[in-house]
């Protein structure tokens, strides 16, 4: 891996209607036949953002907290926060929170809730952003051309891709640890569980067992530079997606490695993360963010029905009326009066 070659790791149901401005075509991508047919949407985030001319690299860490969304700029070092999730924005009418020191001073995004890091890759750290943007802690320095970043939801240890490996950080302890000794790795997605550690390496989508280390997935060689990624949840569960530096959006089926393009004729692709207020994805260009829209229970946990959650509230009520009568028809000896 070289620095110009840059990338991240980083539901609810997405109602169309809700996005008003959800299309089929979006600052240069458009989406395949294969992605209509699935039902996806394609739709401008924000757009305006600076980029580095030697090898257009734009926005790439993205996080989505209760401020709004922040968006890192990697050739000025800058996170911008806007504070309404809606599509058609513009960088200028952000707020740029601050300036972090310049080109690669700002990189990935990997967030827990509203606890945000970011790697700042010149600077060899990985920090903790307020919900805001703003700075609130260096966690861990010593890293070398650092990239990628995640957090594992189960143990909250913040994984982030390194010149020479993959390291666990531990932000209450502010230690690291190499987690895998692996060249060209880049951004970093992980399972809902925790179990499973996705990085690309090399052209390939590699996962590994969070416990052991151990290889347990290989995608094969991924054309075109594959970067970030995300898991579907829902009806894409069983599928990885990943933004590519040449433009295309590539489903992958976990189990029969099917690559299936949903959008083409992006520029340089690099990370993605799912926002969590809608279930839909959003994915960096060179100087824009779009927004994917999925189907129904797209990128995040589907949502239950409440037709389904109020007869399981009316149940556990009915059963705890029951338990609160039977202890009050207690006599004080035990037997019932």
């Amino acid at each position: 891996m070289i620095s110009t070659r840059l990338r991240l790791a980083t539901p609810i149901l997405c109602v169309s209607a809700l996005l008003s401005v959800c299309g089929t075509a979006s600052a240069g991508m458009v989406l395949t036949a294969a992605g209509t047919a699935q039902g996806f949407g394609l739709s401008t985030f924000a757009t305006g953002f600076p980029s580095n001319s030697g090898n257009s690299i734009g926005p790439l860490g993205l996080a989505v907290t209760s401020s709004g969304v922040l968006i890192g700029d990697w050739a000025n070092g800058t996170v911008y926060r806007f504070a309404s999730d809606v599509d058609g924005q513009t960088a200028a009418g952000a707020t740029a929170t601050i300036s972090y020191g310049g080109q690669g001073s700002v990189h990935g995004m990997g967030q827990l809730g509203d606890t945000v890091y970011m790697n700042s890759q010149s600077n060899g750290t990985l920090l903790q952003l307020n919900p805001d943007g703003t700075f609130n802690q260096t966690i861990v320095g010593g890293f070398s051309d650092a990239n990628g970043v995640v957090v594992n939801p189960v143990t909250g240890h913040v994984y982030i891709a390194n010149s020479n490996g993959i390291y666990d950080v531990n932000p209450i302890t502010k230690t690291k640890t190499l987690f895998v000794s692996q060249t060209g790795q880049d951004g970093l997605t992980i399972s809902a569980d925790g179990s499973i550690l996705y990085a690309e390496v090399n052209g390939h989508i590699i996962g590994y067992n969070t416990s052991t280390a151990a290889k347990v997935f290989d995608s094969g060689f991924i054309s075109g530079g594959p970067d970030g990624t995300v898991i579907g949840q829902g009806p894409l569960l069983g599928n990885i997606f990943v933004n590519t530096n040449n433009g295309n959006l590539i489903e992958v089926n976990l189990t029969t490695l099917t690559e299936t393009i949903i959008g083409t004729g992006g520029t340089r692709g690099d990370f993605v993360t799912v926002d969590t207020t809608n279930g839909s994805l959003l994915v960096t260009q060179t100087s824009t963010v779009l927004r994917l829209t999925p189907p129904a229970g797209g990128f995040t946990s589907p949502v239950p029905e409440p037709s389904t959650i109020l007869p399981g509230i009316m149940s556990a009520f009915a059963i705890g009326l029951a338990c609160w009568r039977r202890q009050r028809r207690k006599a004080p000896n035990g037997t019932l009066a």
